[in-house]
């Protein structure tokens, strides 16, 4: 098991828990990040927009009035039981499985969908899956060798880039007007990461979106990292890359006319405590039994994923994610210092993972220590 000591000696915010390794921190002369001195709470459009713009569609539809994705994790169960629920929708639930759904994500979508007695449709491509597997080894050995910040989420997150457009697709071909998920990333704005593409110096707003000339410096840097990474030239990575970033670029422009994304959090405010209580007593939600986190318990990805950055840098999106609930009020800073030390990792789900790419633990560890190494001399120089 890699050592963590140095996350103890890391300066960290006094209001919220940023420690001095996150993208951008700068602290006054109080202890205070700027994220903390800068932070506005994100104006929503509110719910009385929101009953205006599903009126529009309530009995609209040819089968259903709208399409709620949902993927095993919190937010789609409580935005696909507050549809049934409280707006009164006739909803149909809608998973793209891509091959990356955690045990707890399945057994989790079949437990809501029955209990909120709404259709369910799976779409899945089992090809299409074992080749971001097979990739997803390719990527992750050609890592190891030549290991990157940047590109940990592209390496890892087998997730379907086509995603959001196999759904509009389906709904268009279904005659169903709106799919309603989180956001434009399917989480609440609390829920966006910002150091993720950070290290790069590449920042999206509060919501999670970049413009246009940011998109095209994100692609132009990702790009040169896949090109500067001789392990990774294989013609179905590239493909997968290429097709990735032209949905990314071209997404809206390639979404049926006839259907609209609506962003659940957009409108309504984000409360973890309402949410988390709500689908548990309501639907029979259940979180991981490797984590008290009740947030990411649905993709595979993310164990690992949150293990290297914490590994390398000494944080991952949970304090962030914590440090933003601190501000909001949500939560009190030791709460939040509290929590990270139960939630940050999963480490019976890392190693599983570990095992279905064929890495050895001591083998990724010595990776990680030569290269964290060199890592945070940079970072905490600059």
């Amino acid at each position: 098991m890699i050592e963590f000591d140095f996350v103890r000696e890391l300066k960290r915010c006094t209001m919220c828990v940023l420690p001095e390794t996150f993208p951008g921190v700068r602290y006054d002369q109080e202890g205070v990040c700027k994220y903390c001195r800068d932070y506005k709470k994100v104006e929503l459009y509110g719910e009385a927009a929101l009953e205006e713009l599903l009126s529009r569609f309530r009995g609209k539809g040819t089968e259903c009035d709208c399409i709620v994705p949902i993927s095993g994790g919190r937010d789609s169960a409580y935005a696909l039981h507050q549809m049934v629920r409280k707006y009164k929708m006739k909803v149909l639930a809608l998973t793209v499985d891509s091959g990356a759904i955690m045990p707890e994500g399945y057994r989790n979508i079949d437990q809501v969908v029955k209990a909120l007695g709404v259709e369910h449709v799976w779409l899945k491509d089992e090809k299409h899956i074992a080749t971001a597997q097979r990739n997803t080894r390719i990527k992750f050995r050609a890592w190891m060798r030549k290991p990157s910040i940047n590109t940990i989420v592209p390496v890892l997150n087998a997730g379907d880039k086509t995603m959001n457009l196999r759904m509009y697709r389906y709904a268009h071909n279904h005659g169903i007007p709106l799919v309603v998920g989180g956001n434009n990333t399917g989480n609440s704005s609390l829920e966006q990461e910002h150091f993720k593409t950070g290290f790069m110096g590449v920042f999206p707003d509060d919501r999670g979106r970049y413009s246009s000339l940011d998109k095209i410096l994100l692609s132009l840097l990702f790009t040169w990292e896949f090109l500067v990474n001789t392990h990774n030239w294989h013609w179905s990575v590239l493909k997968e890359y290429a097709s990735g970033a032209f949905v990314y670029f071209f997404e809206s422009l390639l979404k049926p006319d006839d259907v609209l994304p609506l962003g659940f959090y957009d409108y309504i405010h984000w409360d973890e405590k309402e949410v988390v209580s709500t689908i548990r007593d309501e639907l029979g939600w259940v979180a991981a039994s490797d984590t008290k986190a009740t947030w990411r318990i649905d993709d595979a990805a993310y164990p690992l994923i949150d293990y290297l950055y914490f590994a390398l840098v000494g944080f991952n999106e949970f304090d962030e994610h914590y440090s933003k609930l601190v501000r909001e009020g949500q939560l009190t800073r030791e709460e939040a210092l509290a929590r990270l030390e139960t939630d940050r990792l999963r480490i019976p789900s890392m190693k599983s993972s570990l095992k279905d790419l064929d890495v050895d633990e001591e083998e990724l560890g010595k990776v990680i220590a030569d290269y964290r190494r060199q890592l945070l001399k940079k970072i905490l120089k600059d």
